[in-house]
């Protein structure tokens, strides 16, 4: 009996946002593109996206970047997702 309520001590004692974490960060990729590898990888092809501008519905403007640096954004823009829901900024 005793080592049941230790054991039920102890689950109460974990924070419950430990039990429920989201993990955002998807995988990187395989490797860091060497010089050599740059010229058949296709993580330096330049891919262009369109975006809303703020305080508009209509006007859009083109963003180029390389399919690394729209890996990279992605990222962090997840991070700071995860971040904000973390510290309690953003609620579902």
């Amino acid at each position: 009996m005793l080592k049941i309520a230790l054991l039920a001590a102890g689950l109460l004692a974990v924070p419950a946002p430990v039990l429920a974490q989201i993990v955002f960060v998807d995988p990187p990729p395989q490797f860091t593109p060497t010089k050599a590898d740059k010229a058949k990888s296709d993580w330096d092809k330049v891919e262009c996206r369109s975006e809303d501008v703020l305080g508009s519905r209509l006007d859009r403007h083109q963003v180029c970047l390389t399919k690394w640096q729209w890996w990279s954004y992605e990222q962090e823009a997840k991070q700071r997702a995860y971040d904000w829901q973390r510290i309690g900024l953003y609620s579902r």
